[in-house]
């Protein structure tokens, strides 16, 4: 069996030293909207989902709750809400930075799984009585769930069955209750990002169809702004971008000679049939290569729907790292499809994620809403990074500050700088001067 010399997750601490600062003083401007009763609507994204899992102090940090509290202190809305979860442990999938072995015995620190048990009956406790609350942000919720009646019951969604109002209200209906006057919606990540996360292999999680997610994002808008209610729509990045999708380089498979050799022996008559078949050959040598993958499209099948990963294809955060390391997963067989995106999956993703931006821009056109950016944003962020107060910060996995441990949502500090990239559309959209977060106030990734 051929052990490679592989990538394995460990994590040096960094430490940040900086000087305190404070906003610029300046008179707030309230503009021509009116944020006496701003709600937020979205997903795991809204609700302050982090490390994977919602918890309460990753909520405390979400970007609602922090330009909830700027409105507050700029005495434009009086108070925020959200459903908070009873604990810091909410449904028990919360993942920690800790020290693990991986099969050499190599010692790092590396996400692993809460220590602290669940409180399974807490967590699920419908707090209805405690709202209405103006964060409602849904883990999982994708456009059409915001339409969807029973969307809060048992057998809908867990997170929303327990501030549902009502098991058979909408989550549109539970913002148009509130008589809202200013809304920052976010959604449409889950309509590509279900698809992504399992790297296209699952047809219970295919993309949202073009048509039903530009439909339901034009009613959820027309309603929301029925009443003269004004707010933003922020647009989905990238999301083959995030750490979840880039962390696990595809050119890890470090082989000596001797390793090359026994691989190019392994696939001769796999080359042969490539040959045949006018598609490209495995091949090996001493460094550096390509995984071997799974790809079950046609074009492979008569290969055995393996070959090696091309350039620009991801290998996913899930992979079993072990199996990468020690057993010979990605050499003498093939990574499974679920771990990986391949050029055809991305593409598909690429067009999805252009389609529904483009929607996003029709949206807000038709009803007068603005657009938050947040595309252009996090490619900037993944190019050169932000430096802010003398800390950097980056989509690096877990040193990078900005995103959790489960590689798709953001700490403290990434919620902030989404926060301030959402107030400053709205002061330019507005004509507001609304206040920014400190982002070094927030939580990064918590070293132990």
């Amino acid at each position: 069996m051929i052990k490679n010399n592989l990538l394995y997750i460990l994590v040096i601490a960094i430490f940040f030293t900086g000087c305190e600062i404070t906003p610029d003083e300046f008179e707030v401007k309230q503009g021509s909207a009116d944020f006496s009763k701003t709600l937020f609507i979205g997903n795991s994204l809204t609700a302050g989902f982090r490390d994977g899992e919602l918890y309460r102090s990753g909520q405390m940090e979400s970007f609602p709750a922090i330009i909830g509290q700027q409105l507050v202190d700029a005495e434009l809305m009086t108070h925020f809400t959200q459903p908070l979860m009873p604990d810091d442990q909410g449904f028990g999938g919360r993942r920690v930075l800790g020290y693990s072995a991986n099969c050499n015995g190599d010692v790092g620190l590396a996400p692993v799984p809460t220590s602290a048990a669940a409180n399974l009956a807490a967590s699920s406790a419908n707090i209805a009585d405690q709202g209405p609350f103006q964060n409602l942000g849904v883990p999982g919720a994708m456009v059409q769930h915001l339409l969807f009646a029973g969307y809060g019951t048992s057998d809908g969604n867990a997170y929303f069955a327990r501030f549902a109002s009502d098991p058979t209200i909408t989550i549109l209906e539970e913002a148009m209750v509130q008589d809202p006057t200013f809304i920052v919606t976010w959604i449409g990540n889950n309509d590509v990002l279900g698809y992504a996360t399992s790297g296209g292999a699952n047809p219970a999680k295919p993309i949202t169809d073009a048509a039903t997610f530009a439909g339901a994002l034009d009613l959820v808008v027309q309603t929301l702004s029925a009443n003269g209610a004004k707010g933003v729509l922020c647009n989905i990045p990238d999301v083959a971008a995030t750490p979840y999708f880039t962390t696990v380089p595809g050119y890890a498979l470090v082989l000596n000679a001797a390793q090359a050799t026994q691989l190019n022996a392994a696939y001769s008559n796999y080359n042969q049939g490539a040959t045949a078949m006018g598609l490209d050959e495995m091949s090996f040598s001493a460094g550096p290569n390509p995984f071997v993958i799974t790809d079950n499209s046609a074009e492979y099948a008569a290969l055995g729907n393996i070959r090696q990963l091309k350039q620009g294809e991801l290998v996913l955060l899930t992979v079993p790292q072990d199996s990468l390391t020690c057993y010979g997963m990605g050499s003498a067989s093939p990574i499974p499809d679920k771990y990986v995106l391949t050029e055809t999956e991305l593409t598909a993703i690429d067009d999805a994620v252009t389609s529904f931006n483009s929607s996003v821009d029709q949206v807000a056109e038709a009803h007068n809403w603005a657009v938050v950016d947040m595309n252009g944003f996090f490619n900037m962020i993944s190019e050169t990074g932000l430096r802010i107060a003398g800390q950097d910060l980056s989509t690096t996995f877990v040193t990078g500050g900005l995103f959790g441990l489960d590689g798709i949502h953001l700490t403290g500090q990434g919620n902030a700088v989404v926060a301030n990239k959402i107030i400053e559309t709205i002061n330019t959209s507005y004509g507001a001067k609304l206040p920014k977060a400190i982002v070094n106030e927030y939580t990064g990734v918590i070293f132990p």
